[in-house]
């Protein structure tokens, strides 16, 4: 994959596929590169109901094959590869180390989203991928067909998460340290599903007997699970940059930190993780890295 490139893109969620799709029309033929599978966090969603076009709703994994589908018809297409790290080595060239070789370009588009932010409770970390989990369909995987699974977090995504796990049979429980801050419909759909929910007691340890994972909550109260998904929030996944690149976002906190670097996606979006805004900035981050390519 050794080479040169107008444009890299660098993450085939909503945002590094739109931005693909708009740049393949264009006449750049941008690389864009993924780790996993195309879809990104829309992967997830169990289902979308304000993305225009489909007032019935529509589910993540099907979204998100029908934007592939779009990046095919144009002659785009997404390169499987792990991105190690991406410096800068004069003023217009990027290096772009990857699990396939190092590329070099003009301009990079960094659409790669955001990943769960962990959290320090005691027994915890021994127990991860094994009964604890951060990412649902690792979970899934691991999961038999009718798991006690415990969701911890109190945002949108950990009840929609939580009402996808329940149609696939699983027994859910939803658990808050505080108020849930989800929308009301998540929540009230989650209720008549029979999810219960546990505000208000965070979990002080975690550990493993005969009769699976056991949480305690603190003051003698626990519970038993099989599994727990935690979900409680989640952070930029930018370390991937070189440091000086970071320290330059650091300063400029913008998507366009650098000359042609351009941020897209959940990146650029903060709490606004719609893909409606993601696709928007991925288009937005498309036009100007055309014109940066252009010169204009």
């Amino acid at each position: 994959m050794d080479g040169r490139q107008a444009v890299t893109i660098i993450g085939a969620g909503p945002a590094g596929m739109a931005a693909g799709i708009y740049l393949q029309r264009a006449g750049l033929a941008p690389l864009l590169l993924e780790k996993n599978v195309p879809g990104g966090l829309l992967r997830y969603g169990y289902w979308i109901e304000n993305y225009p076009g489909f007032p019935g709703g529509i589910g993540g994994d099907r979204l998100a094959s029908l934007i592939h589908d779009h990046l095919l018809s144009v002659g785009g297409k997404v390169t499987i590869a792990s991105v190690e790290r991406i410096d800068r080595d004069t003023e217009r060239t990027f290096t772009i180390a990857t699990s396939q070789g190092t590329v070099e370009s003009d301009a990079v588009i960094m659409a790669t989203g955001t990943r769960p932010r962990t959290i320090d409770i005691p027994g915890l970390k021994g127990l991860e991928g094994i009964s604890a989990f951060y990412d649902l369909f690792e979970l899934s995987r691991a999961a038999g067909g009718h798991d006690r699974i415990l969701v911890y977090g109190g945002g949108d995504a950990a009840f929609d998460q939580a009402i996808r796990l329940r149609e696939e049979g699983h027994e859910v429980t939803v658990q808050c340290r505080s108020e849930p801050r989800c929308l009301p419909l998540l929540r009230e759909r989650a209720r008549m599903r029979g999810i219960p929910l546990v505000d208000g007691l965070p979990i002080v340890n975690v550990r493993k007997d005969q009769d699976g994972t056991v949480l305690d909550m603190g003051q003698g109260d626990h519970m038993i699970v099989d599994k727990v998904l935690l979900a409680c929030g989640r952070e930029p996944r930018v370390e991937i940059l070189s440091p000086t690149l970071l320290s330059q976002m650091s300063i400029v906190p913008s998507p366009s930190p650098v000359p042609g670097l351009f941020l897209a996606g959940d990146l650029v979006g903060g709490m606004e993780r719609q893909v409606g805004i993601a696709i928007g900035s991925g288009m937005s981050a498309a036009m100007k890295a055309e014109r940066y390519v252009d010169g204009s």
